[in-house]
């Protein structure tokens, strides 16, 4: 428990990042939330519930995508920054295990985003009724908020886990970041490219869908699906394929970390 408060200490010291992307979120969902209502008020007729629920789904999947976003610079960062400035030698010369120092990152970070995207919701709530004049069913809000949230957990798990794997190898900071980038936005693109011309795996075999650089992308799209239809096997089963990959990155980081000279970093 004390690792993970003083894990949640630097995310509260870091006062900068604290207060500029809230804003940064604020500042697009008022934007967005401002376009809309010019929309509306310049049509012939009244907005429907159905559009208005739009509307508001459009702007949670907007908190959710920044979110995600946000919490792969954090994972990437989580490790190899207090590798690289040398700092990680200080909670090592207590007497914590490797992997719990592991574990507590990956909790402070898994709490960290679910709370940011309930205030995100908050705030996208109070525009909608501001901007739109209508309230959303509380069962819609509770649905979108839950589905996408359920996605962010499984979202900051697979990458703070990935970080971990790849800051227990690497000093670089840079290179970590990058590497989470780039896995998160193209890795399914290089998955599909790299079964074109050598294995022609069926697109609706398992193999296909659960491979570790397609998993997140068929999870994106299964949520995409439960919005407006039932909650299906299929998700679960990637859901749960998602965090045996995780579960993989956290034992091979542990492992390294374990063995590891950090006396050797900068």
């Amino acid at each position: 428990m004390k690792l993970l408060i003083n894990e949640w200490r630097k995310y509260l010291k870091k006062t900068r990042s604290a207060i500029i992307i809230p804003i940064i979120l604020l500042l697009i969902l008022i934007i967005y939330f401002s376009t809309m209502h010019f929309v509306i008020s310049h049509t012939s007729h009244s907005i429907s519930k159905n559009d208005s629920d739009h509307v508001f789904l459009f702007s949670i999947t907007i908190c959710y995508n920044f979110i995600n976003f946000i919490s792969i610079i954090y994972a990437s960062n989580i490790l190899s920054s207090e590798i690289s400035k040398g700092t990680v030698k200080f909670i090592l010369t207590r007497p914590y295990q490797r992997y719990k120092i592991l574990l507590a990152k990956i909790a402070a970070i898994t709490t960290l985003m679910p709370v940011f995207l309930i205030i995100s919701v908050i705030i996208s709530l109070l525009l909608h009724i501001l901007t739109i004049h209508q309230m959303p069913e509380i069962s819609i809000i509770l649905k979108y908020t839950g589905i996408h949230g359920i996605f962010i957990l499984a979202i900051t798990i697979f990458f703070t886990a990935f970080a971990l794997m790849l800051s227990s190898v690497f000093n670089s900071s840079a290179l970590v970041t990058g590497s989470c980038i780039v896995y998160y936005f193209f890795a399914s693109s290089l998955w599909s490219t790299i079964n074109f011309f050598y294995f022609h795996l069926p697109e609706d075999g398992w193999i296909y869908k659960l491979n570790p650089l397609n998993v997140n992308s068929y999870l994106i799209e299964l949520i995409s699906k439960t919005v407006d239809q039932p909650v299906q096997s299929e998700f679960f089963i990637t859901l749960a394929a998602n965090i045996a990959y995780a579960l993989i990155f956290f034992l091979i980081a542990t492992l390294i970390f374990r063995r590891r000279d950090i006396s050797l970093s900068n």
